[in-house]
């Protein structure tokens, strides 16, 4: 327990006042406080504290978050580190750091992310300021008055942290991970994700950084599964903004790489440039690439780009406006295809650890979309006849299909969101099989967003 923390609690609940005691009730007081079984806490009324004491105390602790593509809010822990969504700093390896009174910490490191619960680990950072104390257990319940302390939609420099009230609408539980979600009825916005939830009381109970359904409810993780992943994340932390699933290999300007059917797909990552990019697929039947920016929109191709023809191979050109990273994917309809990249500027290989693993029936899978648009993909083998249901489970939009690896149509199944999960979009597919072979099983991001884990389970 915080010391500090929670003497500050008790000066903004208990009231000072001065009265006048008879030496009767000085008699009975000092008789209460010889009594070991009589506390002033059981005999006492205390005030909530005001939502202004409530502000006053927890967002000294909120921090703004910048990076040169995001903003959003953090929490600075009572040893050191500092707590936010994985979502609001990826792909960034460092952050900016600014507190209401205009401390400012630059260059603060991103240690480590759960992309499954969608956190992000970063510091930590040597302050002055009283942490919020991450507890490992709380007390809440539908129609609890709770607060939202943030930074929503901020673009100054120095902001000024906002607090919004709510109730606590009910809470929803993730199956598969045996939390309660906090779902309240507070406002929320751009640049909220990863602040401060807090109850009545002052005690701060959860993480924002979710919305539910069209009404725009807040989704809070509750503080007990951020302490959780925070004590998991803390051992062994080093600076790696990438999921564990994702290596990132060297610069290089031409690489080699096999795709083993239709459904496999390789990455690259491309920094911004100023002039256009020209890269060059060599091999494969009809090689084609993809590009995509680090919010999973399109940059290649447009509708009428084509790639040029020529001796050296297909010619694709591409422009990222010096903005970046980008990420540039190559397929093939082809099976046991190679194709050599080439590029005109240096690129990263990704590589995707996730990719090509075999699966069994009774096996339960952990694995991340580690940059916007990935594709995974496993292989499981099956006799004819043989039945299998596999289901995946994320707090991100998945999409699900089983084939075989020649099929150049449509799947052989496919589903959306029938699985249920917290948000009802969990995709579940039964399927038989018409002849023994390998099949693969494929999943997706639907919106191509990262970083998100997810677990997949083959019955």
């Amino acid at each position: 327990m915080n010391v500090r923390w929670t003497l500050a609690m008790l000066a903004l609940a208990v009231p000072v006042a001065m009265v006048a005691c008879s030496a009767e009730n000085e008699a009975e007081n000092q008789s209460s406080e010889t009594d070991p079984g009589t506390s002033l806490l059981t005999t006492t009324t205390r005030p909530s504290p005001t939502a202004r004491e409530i502000y006053d105390l927890v967002a000294p602790s909120v921090a703004f978050l910048e990076t040169d593509v995001s903003t959003g809010s953090a929490v600075l822990t009572d040893d050191g580190w500092v707590v936010t969504n994985a979502h609001v700093v990826w792909p960034r390896d460092s952050v900016r750091l600014v507190f209401a009174d205009g401390e400012e910490h630059e260059d603060v490191p991103v240690q480590r992310i759960d992309d499954y619960l969608d956190l992000a680990l970063l510091g930590p950072i040597e302050s002055e300021r009283r942490g919020i104390p991450l507890l490992e257990s709380i007390d809440v319940a539908t129609a609890d008055e709770v607060y939202l302390i943030g930074y929503p939609a901020e673009s100054e420099d120095f902001p000024t942290p906002s607090i919004t009230r709510g109730l606590v609408a009910r809470l929803r539980r993730w199956e598969a991970t045996g939390f309660d979600f906090i779902q309240s009825d507070t406002a929320i916005a751009g640049g909220q994700s990863g602040g401060a939830l807090v109850a009545a009381d002052g005690t701060v109970i959860g993480i924002s950084g979710l919305t539910f359904s069209d009404a725009g409810f807040a989704l809070s993780l509750p503080i007990d599964a951020v302490t959780e992943a925070v004590a998991d994340l803390v051992i062994g932390a080093s600076p790696q903004p990438f999921a564990d699933s994702i290596n990132i290999a060297p610069q290089v300007r031409e690489a080699e790489i096999r795709l083993s059917h239709t459904w496999d797909e390789e990455a690259f990552v491309f920094e911004g440039a100023d002039e256009p990019t020209s890269l060059t697929l060599a091999g494969g039947s009809e090689p084609f690439l993809t590009v995509l920016d680090t919010f999973g929109e399109m940059i290649y191709p447009a509708a009428d780009e084509e790639p040029e023809i020529t001796a050296d191979g297909r010619v694709f050109t591409f422009d990222t406006g010096g903005f970046g990273p980008v990420y540039a994917y190559v397929t093939d309809f082809s099976v046991d295809a190679t194709i050599v990249v080439t590029s005109d500027q240096a690129f990263s290989h990704v590589i995707d650890n996730d990719d090509a693993r075999l699966l069994r029936i009774g096996s339960t899978t952990e694995g991340s979309f580690g940059i916007p648009g990935d594709y995974d993909w496993f292989a499981i083998e099956l006799n004819a006849g043989e039945a299998i249901t596999v289901d995946v489970d994320s707090l991100s939009d998945v999409e699900l299909l089983i084939d075989t690896a020649e099929n150049e149509s449509i799947p052989l199944a496919e589903d959306f969101d029938s699985g249920g999960g917290l948000f009802d979009t969990n995709p579940e597919v039964e399927f038989t099989a018409d002849q023994a072979g390998v099949y693969v099983i494929v999943i997706y991001e639907a919106f191509a967003e990262a970083p998100a884990g997810y677990v997949l389970t083959v019955e």
